[in-house]
């Protein structure tokens, strides 16, 4: 079985990762290097994450092969590149991600600009006595407990238009954070929605103000959300496009009436959310099922894909401190020592250097 594989981010290079074993992998990505976008927010006050979490795909697949371009389209067998040349496959998985301001997802096709981007912001708020993060997702809250953590001293505003911290999960999530939060002396301002702000793509000295009058000034850090990047799988035949840009999928993550075709990640419409931790039950899932069905079984034979029941989310506040919910009954929130065992201390930086070869 010859598999493609569109888009090298958390989804797409872990599957290729999962299959390079079993089947003819191609992994397609427009970057040279996968930029671990986890540890990014740890980077802007730690800067020398740099070296360890840019990491070129030189050393990912053992058997398989990664092709540095972008995708344009796809046939029934076959996925186009920009440069005119195509791959050949008979299975075909799209997981082309999302995108965010600038630092915290590359905005161009360049790795290494990102890290340029990512070590000027660290500048910046280096150099800053006032800092104000706009938007209050887990990109928000993780920056501003590591902020604090780093410069305990600096003042740090976290605005939000939502009144309750990630009102998806249990109400005790919001409770830890807010709480925790408090004590690392970050100013909230839920439930206030930011007016005039000079641009929403990256960070940039300036001010703006809330819907109570509140005028906030300093370097001011858009944390706004990710969006749907721009993908072949939108001009697919008979897809159902959701308004945020995601695609229905079937229970077998299929988002055509192509049946060779699935979509993963960010771009699937799973209801589990655009987060990391929903790939790591995608992917594995995928993986066994296109191993099966290179074994010659049908896929309306296997088994479907089952969401997580309640997607975990994972928020450390620095190194040290956080709130989780974890996949356990209607979702058991945790606090400071299961969140920094689990990704506050070391943000899952030696487990993506292992798999992508390096130590």
């Amino acid at each position: 079985m010859k598999v493609a594989i569109i888009g090298g981010g958390y989804a797409g290079f872990n599957l290729a990762h999962l299959l390079d074993p079993h089947v003819d992998v191609t992994l397609i990505e427009a970057r040279e290097a996968f930029v671990h976008n986890v540890a990014a927010i740890r980077a802007i006050v730690e800067p020398g994450l740099l070296e360890k979490i840019v990491i070129p795909y030189d050393q990912l697949l053992k058997r398989g092969r990664v092709i540095r371009g972008r995708a344009v389209s796809i046939d029934r067998d076959r996925v186009n590149l920009a440069d005119g040349s195509g791959i050949e496959a008979d299975e075909m998985i799209i997981a082309t991600g999302s995108r965010y301001a600038a630092p915290f997802k590359p905005q161009g096709d360049n790795a290494i600009e990102q890290a340029q981007t990512l070590r000027d912001t660290a500048r910046q708020v280096a150099a800053a006595s006032q800092i104000i993060i706009v938007g209050a997702g887990a990109v928000g809250v993780e920056l501003a407990g590591e902020i604090k953590a780093k410069y305990p001293d600096k003042s740090v505003a976290l605005v939000s238009e939502q009144a309750r911290l990630f009102p998806m999960y249990p109400a005790n999530l919001h409770a830890k954070l807010l709480k925790r939060l408090s004590a690392l002396k970050v100013a909230l301002h839920l439930g206030q929605k930011a007016s005039g702000l000079a641009r929403t793509d990256m960070p940039h000295v300036g001010e703006t103000t809330l819907a109570d009058g509140t005028r906030l000034a300093g370097l001011i850090i858009p944390a706004i959300g990710a969006r749907i990047a721009d993908s072949p799988a939108h001009d697919l035949p008979h897809i159902d496009r959701k308004p945020n840009g995601q695609i229905g999928v079937d229970r077998w993550l299929r988002p055509s009436s192509l049946p060779n075709v699935f979509a993963i990640g960010d771009l699937a419409a799973t209801g589990e959310g655009m987060t990391v931790v929903a790939t790591l039950r995608q992917t594995p899932w995928l993986a066994k099922t296109l191993r099966k069905m290179a074994g010659g079984k049908d896929i309306e034979s296997l088994p479907a894909y089952a969401p997580w029941k309640t997607a975990p989310i994972l928020l450390p506040l620095g190194p040290k401190k956080g709130a989780s919910v974890l996949p356990v009954g209607q979702g058991l929130v945790v606090g400071d020592g299961l969140t920094s065992a689990i990704k506050g201390k070391d943000l899952f930086i030696p487990r993506y250097r292992k798999e992508f070869g390096r130590s």
